[in-house]
């Protein structure tokens, strides 16, 4: 036995004892395969399912636009729910950590899909030049290490750019999200090459309207890209025939 793994036979299991991992939700004691947020909590997000209303409607709006080949997302954002914590942990909080862990969630969802063995690279929603030197992180960007680990592919987070700071799309109704993205996103110009003809999964931590990731889709076609596909650990869920404008 070496002096490391001798240390972290008896340094680990005391300083458990003495700081015991709890769940950063709920704050029960975590399990010896639990990391940071319990099971429980997990189990009590909604998972999305194909033939949901509100991911029918997103479909469709999708499949109308032309510029979103295909779509996935893992969990439901409600407010108030264990999710919403998740994000706002990640987003604002640096627990990037949760970011991987949303995309290895995400890369499950999106493995039967057989087209992603023919993915070329993982793409995230990117942030402004400005609002990531506040952040200091693209929370997206950590949600596609997670992806990259289980479709062995990878993250490509220079190939397009915010170009436009836009204002947040929380309080904008349909019409004023799409206008406020509408120009927001470019390729690089010698990014052009790893664009053309290429298969692309692009990422966004939570999808509301997709206005976001539909504009930024739409760039990337501009630029020859062979298929997109959009995909968000989160989707707000839209109440029973209410539409997606």
């Amino acid at each position: 036995m070496t002096l490391h793994s001798l240390y972290r036979g008896i340094i680990t299991p005391f300083k458990d004892f003495v700081f015991p991992p709890l769940c950063f939700l709920c704050g029960s004691r975590l399990l010896s395969d639990e990391v940071r947020i319990c099971a429980r909590c997990w189990n009590s997000i909604r998972p999305v399912r194909r033939g949901d209303y509100t991911f029918t409607v997103l479909l469709e709006r999708f499949a109308a636009g032309g510029a979103v080949d295909a779509f996935q997302a893992a969990y439901y954002f409600e407010e108030g729910g264990s999710f919403q914590r998740i994000v706002h942990f990640l987003k604002y909080d640096a627990v990037t950590v949760f970011g991987v862990e949303l995309g290895l969630r995400l890369a499950k969802v999106l493995l039967p899909d057989p087209e992603m063995e023919h993915l070329d690279a993982v793409i995230p929603i990117p942030l402004h030049k400005s609002k990531l030197r506040e952040r200091g992180y693209n929370q997206s960007e950590s949600i596609c290490r997670g992806i990259a680990r289980v479709l062995q592919r990878p993250v490509a987070a220079d190939i397009i750019r915010r170009s436009k700071r836009t204002v947040s799309q929380t309080h904008l109704s349909a019409e004023e999200r799409r206008s406020n993205v509408g120009d927001a996103f470019d390729v690089r110009p010698k990014e052009y090459g790893r664009v053309s003809g290429k298969s692309l999964l692009l990422v966004d931590d939570v999808i509301t309207t997709g206005s976001t990731i539909e504009s930024a889709a739409r760039t990337l076609k501009k630029a020859g890209a062979r298929r997109v596909v959009a995909a968000s650990a989160g989707l707000a869920m839209l109440d029973v025939g209410a539409k997606v404008a």
